[in-house]
């Protein structure tokens, strides 16, 4: 069974505004939204609010694709409230209260998705990397999914 993800802001900003602009990158572009098409790309509901505060144009091409964006059920909940009270720096102060990030990795762990994240520190448990990690649950990076996908940019 082929692999699905679950993408994180951090991932998505990266994306669009610093390293694969959909004015130069199309094909990605394209491929990302066939991974969405597919069902193979997903996020939580929570990503989509945080990308509408933060960025116009990527809210405008996501909400294209709203289908992607998975509302936390019960069981995602649950486990995101077990991630925000045992990984207290993972939700800094000045954050909003309820951030994404606890709910990409329960999204994940609760349905077996790999994250994907341009957040750094696999060691930081102040980070997604090092809370995937200590919690056992796979992520990886944009080149690493475009590896795994096999995917050419050019």
């Amino acid at each position: 069974m082929a692999e699905v993800y679950c993408i994180d802001t951090s991932a998505l900003i990266a994306a669009w505004y610093e390293r694969y602009k959909p004015n130069r990158f199309p094909k990605l572009w394209d491929q990302l939204d066939q991974l969405v098409s597919d069902g193979r790309l997903v996020s939580s509901a929570l990503v989509l609010a945080e990308c509408k505060k933060r960025s116009p144009e990527l809210y405008a091409w996501l909400v294209e694709r709203e289908d992607m964006f998975l509302p936390p059920d019960e069981d995602v909940q649950l486990r995101s409230a077990h991630i925000i009270n045992t990984y207290k720096g993972l939700v800094m102060a000045g954050k909003e209260k309820f951030a994404a990030d606890p709910f990409v990795i329960a999204t994940a762990e609760v349905h077996g998705y790999r994250v994907v994240t341009e957040e750094v520190g696999p060691t930081s448990l102040r980070k997604i990397p090092g809370v995937c990690n200590d919690l056992k649950v796979p992520w990886c990076n944009l080149i690493e999914l475009f590896d795994t996908e096999d995917w050419m940019l050019g």
